[in-house]
């Protein structure tokens, strides 16, 4: 067993290098993103969110696409969110950066009008998002469900230079797919395709997106 003084060390050693991390991922160039997936050959997308502003989903066949650096993805369900950035986090030397390289932490339904996450601090961990609410918050019961962090896996570069070009506080529509990903050194990194499962570790979207648009603020579902 360690005691207290090596305890001290330890922890100052494993917080160092988790700094250090995090400076050089912030700083390091990005991989080159290789992936180019041929649009036409996937099943059909709806055009916008649910009516109620929920995420549209829809489960698809299981087809399996080839991406960049080894990895394949296999296709879960048809995904389109509409909502509101809060987070925005860019990755360059986790395993699977050279096929999704971005996070974007999205709110959905009520939290996205303006004003609605004005009770709410988020905050970004390492492929997570972390989010409190003020304790006398006026916020709608299920506020936590319309709180998602999703991988972006760019499905070609212009689709990657659109996801770079967002900022938190835009409000974004994705469309694409969920996904499973596989490919040497990673365990099936698979996406949640629940809303209420949390968006911490297996609670997040990871999205293979196919079409990127930032709407105007009076933009409505067609």
């Amino acid at each position: 067993m360690f005691d207290e003084g090596t305890k001290i060390a330890v922890f100052a050693i494993v917080m160092a290098a988790w700094v250090f991390g995090l400076s050089a991922d912030k700083h390091a160039p990005f991989p080159d993103l290789a992936t180019a997936v041929e649009l036409s050959q996937l099943p059909a997308l709806p055009l916008t969110a649910a009516p109620d502003g929920s995420p549209a989903q829809a489960r698809v066949s299981g087809q399996r696409v080839a991406l960049s650096a080894g990895f394949e993805a296999k296709l879960l369900a048809s995904y389109v969110i509409e909502g509101r950035v809060v987070t925005r986090r860019t990755f360059r030397h986790d395993p699977t950066s050279a096929v999704s390289p971005l996070d974007l932490g999205i709110v959905w339904g009520d939290l996205a009008a303006p004003g609605g996450t004005d009770d709410i601090a988020f905050r970004t961990g390492h492929r997570m998002i972390w989010f409190s609410n003020a304790p006398d918050a006026d916020l709608p019961k299920t506020w936590k469900d319309q709180v998602t962090n999703n991988h972006l896996i760019p499905a070609n570069p212009q689709v990657n230079d659109a996801l770079m070009a967002i900022e938190v506080g835009a409000r974004v529509r994705l469309r694409g797919y969920l996904v499973t990903v596989t490919g040497d050194g990673i365990s099936p990194w698979r996406s949640s395709t629940r809303r209420d499962d949390g968006s911490i570790v297996g609670g997040c979207e990871i999205i293979m997106v196919t079409d990127v648009q930032v709407l105007s603020e009076d933009a409505t579902a067609a």
